[in-house]
């Protein structure tokens, strides 16, 4: 579907320069926004619909650690998108061997109404049009 190259950076990692949970989510956040903006949904026009996505459940399976300075991939595997979002990320070390993966789930937020709610109609069209599940 989508994916990056990234490079784990020092404020990835712990004090044993392993990739620490949390970077991983932060990661697979990342490539959603990306995927959003491939798709015509940029943060800057989330922000004029006063659209904001809340984190929900995640599971991560880490297989293999990966290190400080360690070349990696970020790959979306599926995404599937309704009241919430659903999608499954799964990273890469340079010997294409998957180190981890991500199940996460997210909701849309209106910013203003401080409330989660069903996501809008004109997305719900656009990301349907196109078959993004897998």
């Amino acid at each position: 579907m989508i994916c990056r190259n990234y490079i784990v950076t020092g404020e990835d990692v712990n004090d044993y320069m392993v990739m620490e949970d949390t970077a991983y989510i932060s990661y697979t956040l990342r490539l959603l926004y990306h995927f959003l903006f491939n798709n015509g949904f940029s943060k800057e026009k989330l922000n004029y619909m006063h659209l904001d996505l809340q984190e929900g459940n995640h599971e991560l399976v880490c297989h293999k650690d990966l290190m400080f300075t360690q070349s990696f991939l970020v790959e979306m595997k599926y995404c599937h998108i309704q009241d919430n979002i659903n999608f499954k990320s799964c990273f890469f070390d340079s010997k294409n061997e998957c180190c981890a993966e991500v199940i996460k789930e997210v909701k849309w937020f209106d910013p203003i109404s401080k409330e989660v709610i069903r996501t809008p109609k004109n997305i719900l069209k656009q990301f349907h049009y196109k078959n993004i599940s897998a």
